[in-house]
Formats: structure tokens, C-alpha cells, sequence
């Protein structure tokens, strides 16, 4: 659409030019031929059939023309957005890249099943919408502020890019199941992965019975030795 909007803008232009052209060489065959073409449309416009013909001509044409500047003011949609530098030059990443990294990084935090973000370019700055679906053991507000905070680290600090506005998150939050409880232990990647290890009822241990000691008998002999003997009899 971009290409067809140029080629109509330079053929504007273009019949704009040859006819300043034409006026400026000779003015009055221009003024001759304006006059008697004014004179001869005024007479039609007491037709009827002309006068609807030039009604249904003007009007499709312009709508035409307001066809023509709605896709040319429209909110273009950039596939690349400008990286920040601190240099004489400029560089450019695509927004696919941005998704990816988005995507990869946000993952990993524990509680998230599917992210899916939604990364739109502005030139200058990108907007960015993230979509999660969290397991029912996440707390809410602790993984908005994560998510928020990772987001910034990723797109303005390691990617060099600025973020219009703020990150908008929508969270899609799966319900416990019914009879199921809260699970009061943090959520490990494992539970977060398989919530069926989550819903597995835990198992109390076995009670060990104390040992009690058993009665042991020592025989002790008692009898004198000669060494005893020998002190007692001095």
C-alpha cells in the first residue's frame, strides 16, 4: 500500500507540474480554454441526466480521495524499531526479535505456563503487551511486578530499545480445583510444570514406635583373688 500511495502521490505532482507548465507559456489559451469549457459546463447543468452523472463523478471521487489520505495519515505499523546509542550512528531491531527475547526470558519465571507478548513498534519506542496464563498456586501481584521489572531489564537494558508508556499484563489465572486446597510451599518449576504433582494428596508418615531397652543380666564374679588375699593378710 505504501508503494501504490507514492506512485499516486508522484503522478499528482507530475500533472501539477505540467500544468503550471502549460499556464505559464500561454496564459491565454489557458484563460481562452478555461472560459469556454466553464460556458459549456453551465449550460449542462441544466440537463438532468448530466447534472446526476456529475453528482454520482464527484462523489466517487471523493471518496476515493478520502480513501487516499485515511491510508495515508493512518498509524503505520513498523516492523523495526530504532535502538538508543550514544554514537553518530543508528541501528535498528526487528520487532520479531523483540517477542522472542520477551517470550524466552519471561518463561522462565516460575508460575508462568504460556506467555505470548505483544510487541508493537512506534519508530522511536515500542508498546509492549504481555499475555500470561499462571498456574493456580502463583500470587498475582508478586508475578505482575516481576514480570513488569523483566520486561524493562530486557527491552530497555539489554536491548537498547525504550518503552512508550507503561507494560500492560494480562494475566488469564487458573482456578483451583474443586476440593483442592491453596498450596501454602512456593511453587517449584516441577509444580509448575505438572500441576498434578500440586494436587497429589501428601502422604503422613508412618509412626515409629519407640524401642524400649531390653533387661540385660551381667554375671559378676565376686570371689577374692590371690593378689586380694595377700593384701589383707599383711
Amino acid at each position: 500500500m505504501n508503494v501504490f500511495n507514492r506512485i499516486v502521490m508522484i503522478l499528482s505532482i507530475l500533472a501539477w507540474i505540467a500544468l503550471v507548465v502549460f499556464i505559464m507559456l500561454d496564459p491565454l489559451t489557458a484563460i481562452g480554454f478555461a472560459t469556454d469549457n466553464l460556458d459549456y459546463y453551465e449550460q449542462l447543468m441544466f440537463d438532468e441526466v448530466f447534472f446526476y452523472y456529475f453528482v454520482w463523478g464527484a462523489g466517487a471521487l471523493l471518496l476515493i480521495l478520502l480513501i487516499l489520505l485515511w491510508l495515508e495519515i493512518r498509524h503505520r505499523r513498523y516492523k523495526t524499531v530504532r535502538i538508543r546509542g550514544k554514537g553518530r550512528g543508528t541501528g535498528e531491531l526487528s520487532i520479531d526479535s523483540v517477542v522472542q527475547s520477551l517470550e524466552y526470558r519471561v518463561d522462565e519465571l516460575l508460575g508462568v505456563r504460556n506467555v505470548r507478548p505483544r510487541v508493537t513498534s512506534r519508530g522511536k519506542d515500542v508498546e509492549v503487551v504481555l499475555d500470561l496464563d499462571t498456574s493456580p498456586t502463583v500470587n498475582i501481584p508478586i508475578l505482575t511486578e516481576q514480570v513488569v521489572k523483566l520486561c524493562q531489564d530486557v527491552v530497555e537494558g539489554q536491548l537498547g530499545l525504550k518503552i512508550h508508556g507503561k507494560v500492560r499484563v494480562s494475566i488469564s489465572h487458573e482456578p483451583y480445583a474443586r476440593g483442592a486446597l491453596p498450596v501454602a510451599e512456593p511453587v517449584t518449576r516441577e509444580r509448575a510444570r505438572r500441576p498434578e504433582i500440586a494436587k497429589r494428596p501428601a502422604v503422613a508418615p508412618t509412626p515409629v514406635e519407640p524401642v524400649q531397652p531390653e533387661n540385660v543380666i551381667v554375671d559378676i564374679d565376686t570371689r577374692p583373688t590371690p593378689e586380694d588375699e595377700q593384701v589383707h593378710g599383711h
